[in-house]
């Protein structure tokens, strides 16, 4: 379950933990140690190579940890996904970042990652310094997939046909998404910007989908589709980032407006000609943002975290502080009018 040589070996480590069911999820890792950690966390049906362009250039001066989800990747193929939650993703979500010795961290989510990750605020608020959703819905996303009047459906007859004859649609999958012109159609159909996506950077997806197992596929995207979000969008506290395509067919900008608009401590960057790969179309963009987000409100955010852990609490303060010396009692004398 070796992690495939990226175009720059940006991470010096690699290794497995173990889901909640025994499942291995793979990661992989560099930069210095000891320095502010960053987790990336991938959309649904996609491995790591997304994330390469923020690893190379964060990981020269913070933690990077990129995974893979269950059946995903270098991670192992579940037993069973069809009860799978977002929320157990979040719980491995934790268990990678515990065999990264990591406590707390900035977590980055593309696509479905971006649920994962809130998810993740919801059960572990204090493990998380910053917040960086890009392209991506807080939850039920087939809602407003392509087109909002035909998605649901969609969804619903796809997760009942790849669920039903998975092989035969893994079949299809890996006669289709390896031939050139499936790259054509979707410059052609807008998924990724015809002039700023690179076939070198979507080739590896189509391949990894190509190979991937559909059940477990459609179950993650049932698990997103029954996850929702909303509710503790104006409960979270942490600084965050959010990142919008002016042109994603996937997750509408109106959807990512709305997201940092509910939050207390959100900014907004919208991605002009952006497709929901301007992940990889525009990494540029991308990385000088994020660096000025982590820079300018992380940094002070886990400072002043970091004081608050540090000062004590009013209680405590006060049960240190030196007892006042009893009062003095003046001698005993003549009461004041009585005779000398």
């Amino acid at each position: 379950m070796d992690f495939p040589k990226k175009r720059a070996p940006w991470w010096t480590a690699s290794g497995t933990t173990l889901a909640a069911d025994g499942t291995p999820l793979a990661f992989a890792r560099g930069g210095p140690p000891g320095a502010r950690a960053i987790v990336c966390c991938n959309g649904v049906g996609v491995s790591t190579f997304f994330w390469d362009y923020i690893a190379e250039r964060f990981s020269k001066t913070h933690r990077v940890v990129v995974w893979d989800y269950r059946g995903h990747g270098a991670s192992g193929v579940p037993a069973h996904t069809d009860t799978l939650t977002m929320s157990d993703v979040a719980d491995d979500l934790a268990r990678v970042m515990d065999a990264n010795q990591i406590e707390e961290a900035v977590l980055i989510g593309h696509s479905m990652g971006c649920q994962v990750i809130l998810e993740f605020y919801r059960l572990f608020p204090d493990r998380v310094l910053g917040l960086v959703p890009i392209l991506g819905s807080f939850g039920r996303p087939a809602n407003t997939f392509l087109d909002p009047r035909v998605g649901p459906t969609a969804f619903r007859v796809a997760y009942e046909v790849g669920t039903r004859i998975p092989d035969l649609i893994n079949l299809g999958m890996r006669l289709t998404l390896r031939k050139p012109f499936m790259w054509q159609a979707a410059r052609l159909t807008g998924l990724v910007h015809p002039d700023l996506a690179r076939k070198e950077d979507m080739d590896p997806y189509m391949e990894h989908l190509a190979r991937m197992n559909p059940r477990v596929f459609m179950d993650f995207v049932r698990a997103a589709q029954a996850h929702d979000a909303g509710p503790i969008l104006g409960d979270i506290r942490c600084p965050a980032l959010v990142v919008a395509g002016e042109r994603d067919l996937f997750t509408p900008r109106h959807l990512s407006v709305e997201m940092a608009g509910r939050m207390q401590n959100a900014q907004l960057l919208e991605i002009p000609r952006g497709s929901h790969a301007a992940l990889i179309e525009q990494p540029e963009l991308i990385n000088l943002r994020l660096e000025k987000f982590i820079t300018e409100s992380v940094a002070p955010y886990e400072a002043a975290r970091a004081a608050a852990v540090e000062a004590p609490a009013p209680a405590e303060a006060q049960a240190e502080a030196p007892e006042a010396p009893p009062p003095v009692e003046a001698p005993a004398g003549p009461e004041a009018g009585a005779p000398a």
